[in-house]
Protein backbone atom coordinates (compact mmCIF):
# COMPACT_ATOMS: atom_id res chain seq x y z
CA UNK A 1 0.00 0.00 0.00
CA UNK A 2 1.06 3.07 -0.66
CA UNK A 3 0.48 6.62 0.63
CA UNK A 4 0.45 9.64 -1.45
CA UNK A 5 2.14 12.36 0.55
CA UNK A 6 0.59 16.13 0.00
CA UNK A 7 3.45 18.57 -1.12
CA UNK A 8 4.65 21.21 1.48
CA UNK A 9 3.06 24.50 0.16
CA UNK A 10 3.63 27.86 0.54
CA UNK A 11 2.07 31.68 0.52
CA UNK A 12 3.12 31.94 -3.27
CA UNK A 13 1.42 28.30 -4.42
CA UNK A 14 -1.66 30.34 -3.55
CA UNK A 15 -0.93 33.41 -5.56
CA UNK A 16 -1.84 34.52 -9.10
CA UNK A 17 -0.28 36.61 -11.83
CA UNK A 18 -3.46 38.32 -11.66
CA UNK A 19 -2.90 42.03 -10.98
CA UNK A 20 -4.80 43.17 -7.99
CA UNK A 21 -7.18 45.86 -8.68
CA UNK A 22 -8.24 47.41 -5.53
CA UNK A 23 -7.96 50.74 -4.07
CA UNK A 24 -4.45 52.11 -2.73
CA UNK A 25 -4.17 51.26 0.59
CA UNK A 26 -7.58 49.49 0.85
CA UNK A 27 -7.82 46.68 3.74
CA UNK A 28 -8.41 43.68 1.35
CA UNK A 29 -4.72 43.24 0.40
CA UNK A 30 -4.23 42.61 3.87
CA UNK A 31 -6.86 40.33 4.41
CA UNK A 32 -5.84 38.70 1.16
CA UNK A 33 -2.24 38.18 1.65
CA UNK A 34 -3.71 36.65 5.02
CA UNK A 35 -5.60 34.22 3.74
CA UNK A 36 -2.70 33.26 1.12
CA UNK A 37 -0.65 32.81 4.22
CA UNK A 38 -2.90 30.66 6.31
CA UNK A 39 -3.85 28.23 2.97
CA UNK A 40 -0.87 26.50 2.89
CA UNK A 41 -0.68 26.23 6.77
CA UNK A 42 -3.70 24.22 6.75
CA UNK A 43 -2.57 21.24 5.20
CA UNK A 44 -5.43 20.80 2.35
CA UNK A 45 -4.05 19.81 -1.06
CA UNK A 46 -4.57 22.86 -3.34
CA UNK A 47 -7.20 21.76 -5.46
CA UNK A 48 -9.32 20.84 -2.18
CA UNK A 49 -9.81 24.62 -1.68
CA UNK A 50 -12.95 26.37 -3.65
CA UNK A 51 -13.31 30.07 -3.18
CA UNK A 52 -16.86 31.42 -3.86
CA UNK A 53 -17.73 35.55 -4.20
CA UNK A 54 -20.55 37.42 -5.08
CA UNK A 55 -20.39 41.26 -6.32
CA UNK A 56 -18.12 44.04 -4.82
CA UNK A 57 -14.66 45.03 -4.45
CA UNK A 58 -13.92 41.78 -1.85
CA UNK A 59 -15.72 39.56 -4.32
CA UNK A 60 -12.54 39.80 -6.69
CA UNK A 61 -10.87 37.61 -4.43
CA UNK A 62 -11.25 34.27 -6.52
CA UNK A 63 -8.85 35.55 -9.18
CA UNK A 64 -6.12 36.38 -6.81
CA UNK A 65 -6.20 32.70 -5.32
CA UNK A 66 -4.62 29.89 -7.38
CA UNK A 67 -7.27 27.32 -6.30
CA UNK A 68 -10.84 26.46 -8.13
CA UNK A 69 -12.83 29.53 -7.73
CA UNK A 70 -16.44 31.05 -8.54
CA UNK A 71 -17.23 34.59 -8.74
CA UNK A 72 -21.02 34.44 -8.82
CA UNK A 73 -23.78 37.20 -9.02
CA UNK A 74 -24.83 39.31 -6.37
CA UNK A 75 -25.80 38.07 -3.17
CA UNK A 76 -25.84 34.08 -4.45
CA UNK A 77 -22.03 33.18 -3.14
CA UNK A 78 -23.90 31.52 0.11
CA UNK A 79 -26.25 29.37 -2.16
CA UNK A 80 -23.73 28.56 -4.37
CA UNK A 81 -21.48 27.54 -1.63
CA UNK A 82 -23.77 25.22 0.10
CA UNK A 83 -24.64 23.81 -3.14
CA UNK A 84 -20.44 23.03 -3.84
CA UNK A 85 -20.19 21.88 -0.10
CA UNK A 86 -23.47 19.42 -0.51
CA UNK A 87 -22.02 17.95 -3.96
CA UNK A 88 -18.55 17.45 -2.41
CA UNK A 89 -18.36 17.58 1.15
CA UNK A 90 -14.35 17.02 1.26
CA UNK A 91 -13.86 20.27 -0.55
CA UNK A 92 -12.59 23.69 2.16
CA UNK A 93 -15.47 26.26 0.35
CA UNK A 94 -14.63 29.79 1.65
CA UNK A 95 -16.99 32.26 0.89
CA UNK A 96 -15.86 35.93 0.36
CA UNK A 97 -17.91 38.95 0.14
CA UNK A 98 -18.96 42.26 1.37
CA UNK A 99 -21.27 43.38 3.62
CA UNK A 100 -23.58 44.80 0.77
CA UNK A 101 -23.32 41.69 -1.24
CA UNK A 102 -24.04 39.18 1.91
CA UNK A 103 -26.39 41.71 3.71
CA UNK A 104 -28.66 43.36 1.34
CA UNK A 105 -29.18 41.18 -1.62
CA UNK A 106 -27.86 37.77 -0.42
CA UNK A 107 -29.26 38.33 3.04
CA UNK A 108 -31.83 35.31 3.03
CA UNK A 109 -28.91 33.23 1.33
CA UNK A 110 -26.71 33.56 4.31
CA UNK A 111 -29.39 32.86 6.75
CA UNK A 112 -30.36 29.96 4.86
CA UNK A 113 -26.78 28.73 4.52
CA UNK A 114 -25.98 29.20 8.20
CA UNK A 115 -29.07 27.53 9.06
CA UNK A 116 -27.69 24.23 6.85
CA UNK A 117 -24.43 24.78 8.53
CA UNK A 118 -22.55 23.12 5.65
CA UNK A 119 -19.39 23.76 7.68
CA UNK A 120 -18.45 26.70 4.40
CA UNK A 121 -15.52 29.78 5.94
CA UNK A 122 -17.53 32.77 5.49
CA UNK A 123 -15.51 35.92 5.13
CA UNK A 124 -17.33 39.19 5.28
CA UNK A 125 -15.55 42.45 4.52
CA UNK A 126 -17.78 44.64 5.96
CA UNK A 127 -16.35 48.62 5.57
CA UNK A 128 -19.97 50.00 6.17
CA UNK A 129 -20.32 51.13 2.63
CA UNK A 130 -20.95 50.08 -1.05
CA UNK A 131 -17.38 50.61 -1.98
CA UNK A 132 -17.44 49.22 -5.34
CA UNK A 133 -19.80 52.31 -6.77
CA UNK A 134 -18.33 54.77 -4.90
CA UNK A 135 -19.52 55.50 -0.60
CA UNK A 136 -22.97 54.26 -0.93
CA UNK A 137 -24.99 53.48 2.18
CA UNK A 138 -24.84 49.63 3.12
CA UNK A 139 -26.79 47.44 5.55
CA UNK A 140 -24.37 48.15 8.13
CA UNK A 141 -23.67 51.87 7.22
CA UNK A 142 -23.53 54.08 10.71
CA UNK A 143 -26.29 56.24 11.08
CA UNK A 144 -24.37 59.53 10.98
CA UNK A 145 -21.87 58.73 8.52
CA UNK A 146 -22.33 60.56 5.51
CA UNK A 147 -22.55 58.73 2.30
CA UNK A 148 -23.88 60.21 -1.30
CA UNK A 149 -27.03 57.99 -1.26
CA UNK A 150 -28.30 59.23 2.64
CA UNK A 151 -30.23 62.34 2.93
CA UNK A 152 -28.92 65.00 4.28
CA UNK A 153 -25.95 62.42 5.22
CA UNK A 154 -28.53 60.67 7.81
CA UNK A 155 -30.47 58.08 7.83
CA UNK A 156 -34.76 58.27 9.16
CA UNK A 157 -35.03 58.00 12.34
CA UNK A 158 -38.11 56.64 14.02
CA UNK A 159 -40.15 54.02 15.47
CA UNK A 160 -40.66 50.56 13.41
CA UNK A 161 -42.32 47.82 14.38
CA UNK A 162 -42.63 44.16 13.31
CA UNK A 163 -44.82 41.84 14.19
CA UNK A 164 -45.48 37.30 13.37
CA UNK A 165 -48.36 36.34 13.40
CA UNK A 166 -50.12 32.67 12.15
CA UNK A 167 -52.70 33.48 9.42
CA UNK A 168 -55.67 31.26 11.17
CA UNK A 169 -55.78 33.20 14.39
CA UNK A 170 -57.51 36.24 12.99
CA UNK A 171 -57.84 37.91 15.99
CA UNK A 172 -53.79 37.86 16.20
CA UNK A 173 -53.62 39.74 12.99
CA UNK A 174 -56.93 42.34 14.04
CA UNK A 175 -55.19 43.84 16.69
CA UNK A 176 -51.61 43.57 14.89
CA UNK A 177 -53.03 45.84 12.00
Amino acid sequence: MTTATIPVLTKKDFQTDQEVRWCPGCGDYAILSAVQAVFPELGIPREKFVVISGIGCSSRFPYYMNTYGFHTIHGRAPAIATGIKASNPDLSVWVITGDGDALSIGGNHLIHGINKNFKCVFLMYDNEMYALTKNQTSPTTRRDHPTNTQVNNNLPRGETESTRHCAYYNGGLWRAF
